[in-house]
């Protein structure tokens, strides 16, 4: 089984900025194991003259941010930013923080450059924490591409989102079961994804949380089931339908795909959640009721 190992000039580059010290163990030839980096992003976004723009932005290898655009001439308020890793995906001791907040009146989507690689944590896991705020009247979409956990791995991330009463949050994620062209199908050791909604004086509205362990009968009813991918869609809006996403969902799944929607607890929002067999229908699912809830929001 191979090691995967960051190149010795990224080793040296994060000592020299202080971060860690790493001594490789004894006997060790070549570029020395890293333990696990600590990126991280800092972003804010507020309205100015109508548009959409960055005010605060901070990163930190191996974490980045590529530059806003506003793509959709008939909004011009709404800027969208990709985040990127040059790492190529999440290693052992990773530990990542994405930070993103949205003043009042703006509009900002979030997605990421491309599927977010999981790869095999023999000796610890990797973790991310994400931090969403959205104030009066703001709208944030964070839509990272799927995430695709190699065999071995063990992840953690925990999601909080801080949404004013008449503010919007649309967050989506998809689960792939792994390299299926490798025949890695749900080889991954574990895979848990927690999300606390909550206003902005402390009161906590709901939480959705997708945890996979492979020490636990994955593919049974209750769990996935006769499935392998599992797409979830939160919309963080008071008063927001669920039969909005039923509706698109049920309208771009296929016969083999299942699925559900509902609303969150405490007038929060509403769900919906796909399992399919294969990971580009979770995908177009999803993607047909995020499609359904921004325009509903971005039209109300």
């Amino acid at each position: 089984m191979a090691t995967f190992m960051r190149s010795q000039w990224a080793v040296e580059s994060v000592t020299t900025a202080g971060e860690r010290v790493i001594a490789p163990p004894a006997g060790l030839v070549g570029p020395a194991i890293q333990p696990g980096m600590k990126g991280g992003i800092q972003l804010r976004a507020e309205r100015i003259a109508g548009r959409t723009r960055i005010t605060d932005l901070a990163c930190r290898p191996p974490l980045q941010v590529l530059r806003a655009h506003h793509v959709d001439p008939g909004r011009p308020d709404l800027a969208s930013v990709i985040l990127a890793s040059p790492a190529g995906g999440i290693l052992q001791g990773d530990q990542l923080t994405i930070d993103i907040r949205v003043g009042p009146g703006a509009r900002l989507s979030v997605g990421t450059q491309s599927a977010t690689r999981i790869y095999r944590a023999p000796a610890g896991e990797a973790r991310q924490v994400v931090r969403l705020e959205v104030e009066g009247g703001g709208y944030l979409e964070y839509l990272p591409d799927p995430f695709i956990p190699y065999a071995g791995s063990r992840f953690t991330c925990g999601t909080t989102a801080i949404v004013a009463a008449d503010a919007a949050l649309i967050i989506g994620e998809v689960i792939a079961p792994g390299r299926a062209a490798r025949g890695e199908i749900l080889a991954f050791e574990r895979f848990e994804s927690t999300v606390e909604m909550a206003r902005p004086d402390g009161t906590l509205l709901a939480t959705d949380a997708v945890i996979l362990d492979r020490r636990e009968q994955l593919p049974v009813v209750g769990a996935l089931g006769r499935h392998l991918a599992v797409g979830t869609l939160l919309v963080i809006r008071s008063g927001f339908s669920p039969s909005i996403l039923r509706d698109a969902g049920n309208h771009a799944a296929g016969p083999p795909v299942s699925v559900g929607a509902s609303t969150l607890p405490n007038d929060a929002g509403a769900w919906v959640r796909v399992l399919s067999d294969k990971l580009c229908e979770a995908v177009g699912v999803l993607e047909a009721a995020h499609a359904a809830a921004k325009q509903a929001l971005l039209a109300a």
